[in-house]
């Protein structure tokens, strides 16, 4: 499940796409788990990047998982963290500069959908315990955030 806040339509409909296409790629029904995502201007975005990570500055995307993820994730790992209301595990939480997804967008000649898309698939890659710490890393997420992308059909 999928939570939005000031999402306008386009980047919405992005981001249950991503949303399904990320989990399936990693054996996770979507009904599983839940996620929420927000856009937010940099000045909202810029504070909560100082408070969280005491960079003095506004970013793309920040990703604030619910847990430790031990990696690679594996639902069956968290069953005690699973709300039995829902019967869902919450992963966390993905805030998006919008300012800076459209400046993105055209400095990198795509689209603004395809690059919300992008920034979403990053967020949740993260809450799923991918990072980009080192060449390793960052080269393993890479390649699973072109597969995702490619197979949700969100081109350059």
């Amino acid at each position: 499940m999928i939570n939005l806040y000031e999402l306008l339509e386009d980047e919405s409909k992005v981001a249950k796409k991503i949303f399904k296409t990320v989990m399936k790629q990693h054996g996770i029904k979507a009904r599983q788990v839940s996620v929420d995502v927000t856009m937010v201007n940099n000045e909202e975005i810029h504070k909560l990047n100082l408070e969280s990570r005491q960079v003095n500055n506004a970013t793309d995307v920040l990703s604030f998982p619910a847990e430790t993820i031990l990696f690679p994730f594996d639902i069956k790992a968290y069953s005690e963290k699973i709300f039995p209301e829902d019967n869902t595990l919450y992963l966390g939480e993905i805030i998006i500069s919008r300012e800076i997804m459209l400046e993105h967008a055209e400095e990198y000649g795509h689209s603004a959908v395809r690059e919300c898309a992008f920034l979403i698939t990053h967020g949740l890659l993260h809450l799923l315990g991918y990072d980009h710490m080192d060449d390793v890393e960052c080269k393993v997420m890479r390649v699973k955030e072109d597969e995702i992308l490619t197979k949700a059909k969100y081109f350059r």
